[in-house]
């Protein structure tokens, strides 16, 4: 039978009205659990375990409450009990004892307790007749009510397992089977449950993971078109450039030609000193006053005249007079400027098109060979080094997914990319070989990002931690520019505490000990800093710090800047397309040296790094999509300080996206498990 207390509300003390299950699997009224969720922190506590639930919104906590069809069943099988019982009690105390043996099964129920009385009655009757009739006539009147309201049960064959004992009713298939049937079915059953809800809770997992890789993928095929579509607009704006730049190189030696000619063959002059030599000889000739002086002025003019005329008619006769023609153009395929758009998966490893103008007439694509041809050397798999690994120290939870480790003092920061944060207590400053302790949860924006579109959804790009500010750059997903924040440690917004960014720099990265937060212009191809203040007074604009960039070092195209580092002495940028990182010198911007991934034709490309105290590095090598069928695999290796920047320390995870390397030099990585994560320390 079912026990009262399985269906039981714990909160009201009722049976279960709308049975709901939290996540932490334990179940209640819906009403009931609903007046302990807090609308203000969107937090749920569990009335029986204190497990803690973090929503986004009331209509995702009632989303998320499952309807309990196992325990709704029980209590209207209960119920269903409870009226069929009191219906037979009231029917056996109304007629006599000779109409026991009429009462028929309602709904399907067979009343046992009441069956097995009528049987054993009879049963009784018959051996008190055989024995003593007498004393049976005399007692029977009076022994009709007692043996009605005796509580017995029918003893006979199990129609399960064929043995003779005590039977009762099964609830699931409402045959009559004995007490240890009845347990084993129900055991079965739950078994049957059991195995269908784990098999239920697999595939929401895998549906989930691939639910979450799809969201991710999703937003690098935006960045990527948004990126795309710069280089478009940029080719464009190159060949429109090399158009009119020939088409002024033609004007000019066309318009060069003409006065070339015009000059050469100038005879204005001439015609004009014809004309006046001949006016004036006509007049001499008609004059009485004709000297031998005048005739000889004459004569040197008219000699002069004919050299010239000499000279011209050589000229004319040496040069040929040509005048500009401009052949058709050929027939141009445009595929063949801009090149050919296709649509690929992110399977599929492509890579983006890079577009060289070191001449301002030419324009330089990678083609679709020399792509191929370079995708085939990346099918080495990695062969890990053979070096010790690295030893994890602890780990601690996360309610989402760890994008961001950051340090500040004795204090840990983690935050996802939606702006929840929680912030950790170390033991004492910078001691990270102990475990830290959770102090609070902080939720940056107010902003649902899950009720939002892709294209209106905002995420952060970066987020750092300075001395007493917390420094968040947002952007829209499908946009490189966004707008920086300022919050206190508390997350509290300061006040003119953010400012429009419209650099396209994918990363911050603070130099606490030069008060410096430094960046990278990935379309200027510049590494840049700016100058912070140790305190920020009332009055203050926050924009004003953003404004005065200060560039630090120039690359050169094909260089890619991706990922910045920096320690007390130096700092370190990957170019992305080289696989290279090279680490300069903060103060004399001398490069140092420079360490190319010898692992880049390998199923592994270089994705991050990091610097150690000693100016070391440490590397983050992910798992190239053509390969990968699961989720990602990484690999972290450690480099020495000597010329061969040989690999010293090993770390292996899957899906980890936050590091960062302490001022003693532990490892901190965020990983992602499901939607959640963890906080992993190595040293």
């Amino acid at each position: 039978m079912i026990n009262a207390n399985l269906i039981t509300c714990t909160l009201c003390r009722n049976y279960y009205a709308d049975p709901r299950q939290i996540p932490c699997s334990h179940s209640f009224c819906f009403d009931c659990i609903s007046g302990r969720f807090d609308d203000e922190t969107l937090i749920l506590i569990c009335p029986k375990c204190d497990k803690l639930h973090q929503y986004n919104s009331r209509e995702e906590f009632e989303n998320r409450c499952m309807r309990d069809g196992f325990l709704k069943s029980m209590v209207t099988q209960f119920k269903r009990n409870q009226s069929r019982s009191s219906a037979i009690s009231s029917g056996l105390f109304s007629r006599p004892s000779s109409s026991l043996s009429q009462i028929v099964p309602m709904n399907g129920f067979t009343p046992i307790h009441s069956f097995s009385q009528e049987i054993n009655s009879s049963f009784e009757q018959s051996c008190s007749e055989r024995s003593t009739p007498s004393i049976y006539n005399q007692t029977r009147s009076s022994s009709v009510l007692p043996q009605q309201s005796t509580n017995r049960v029918l003893i006979a064959k199990c129609q399960s397992c064929n043995i003779k004992g005590e039977l009762t009713v099964c609830t699931h298939c409402d045959n009559v089977i004995c007490i240890k049937c009845a347990d084993e079915h129900q055991s079965v059953i739950n078994d049957n449950v059991k195995h269908e809800w784990k098999t239920c809770k697999t595939k929401f997992d895998i549906l989930n993971e691939r639910s979450i890789r799809f969201d991710n993928d999703h937003e690098e095929c935006e960045y990527r078109a948004h990126e795309l579509k710069g280089l478009i607009d940029q080719q464009g704006e190159k060949l429109v450039q090399t158009i009119n730049n020939y088409k002024n190189t033609h004007i000019d030696l066309i318009e060069k030609h003409r006065r070339t000619y015009k000059q050469l063959f100038a005879h204005e002059q001439v015609i004009d000193e014809y004309e006046s030599i001949d006016e004036r000889m006509h007049t001499l000739l008609k004059s009485a006053d004709v000297t031998a002086e005048k005739i000889g002025d004459f004569s040197f003019e008219i000699e002069h005249l004919e050299g010239r005329l000499d000279n011209l008619n050589k000229l004319l006769d040496s040069s040929e007079l040509k005048f500009p023609v401009l052949t058709l153009p050929e027939q141009i395929d445009m595929s063949s400027l801009f090149g050919t758009l296709n649509f690929t998966s992110l399977d599929s490893q492509s890579t983006d098109v890079t577009f060289k103008a070191d001449h301002d007439d030419y324009l330089f694509s990678e083609t679709s060979h020399q792509k191929s041809h370079r995708l085939d050397h990346i099918s080495t798999p990695l062969s890990i080094p053979n070096v010790p690994k690295k030893k994890l120290l602890w780990q601690l939870d996360y309610k989402s997914v760890p994008y961001y480790v950051r340090t500040c003092n004795n204090q840990l920061f983690v935050c996802d990319k939606y702006g929840y944060l929680s912030v950790y207590r170390l033991n004492k400053a910078n001691d990270f070989r102990i475990k830290p302790i959770f102090v609070r949860e902080i939720k940056l924006f107010t902003d649902n990002p899950t009720a939002l579109s892709d294209e209106d959804q905002t995420i952060i790009d970066s987020f750092v931690v300075y001395k007493t500010w917390i420094i968040v750059f947002k952007r829209r997903k499908n946009e490189l520019h966004g707008t920086i924040y300022v919050f206190t440690h508390d997350g509290k917004l300061l006040p003119n505490g953010k400012c429009v960014h419209n650099y396209p720099s994918r990363e911050l990265t603070i130099d606490v000990e030069t008060n410096t937060l430094w960046s990278l212009d990935q379309k200027q191809l510049c590494l840049f800093y700016y100058r912070l203040p140790d305190q920020i007074k009332q009055n203050d604009q926050i924009e004003d710090y953003f404004h005065a960039r200060c560039s630090h070092v120039q690359f050169s195209k094909p260089f890619a800047p991706k990922h910045i580092s920096v320690n007390k002495n130096v700092l370190a940028v990957l170019d992305k397309n080289r696989q290279a990182v090279h680490v300069y010198d903060k103060k004399s911007r001398q490069e140092l040296y420079e360490h190319v991934n010898i692992y880049n034709h390998t199923t592994h490309f270089c994705w991050d790094m990091a610097l150690f105290s000693d100016n070391s590095l440490l590397i983050k090598l992910d798992e190239t999509s053509t390969l990968k069928a699961g989720p990602s695999k990484h690999i972290y290796l450690q480099l020495d300080t000597t010329n061969q920047r040989n690999v010293i320390g090993i770390i292996e995870e899957i899906d980890a996206y936050g590091m960062i390397i302490t001022v003693t030099d532990e490892i901190l990585i965020g990983v992602r498990i499901n939607t959640k994560g963890t906080v992993k320390c190595y040293a």
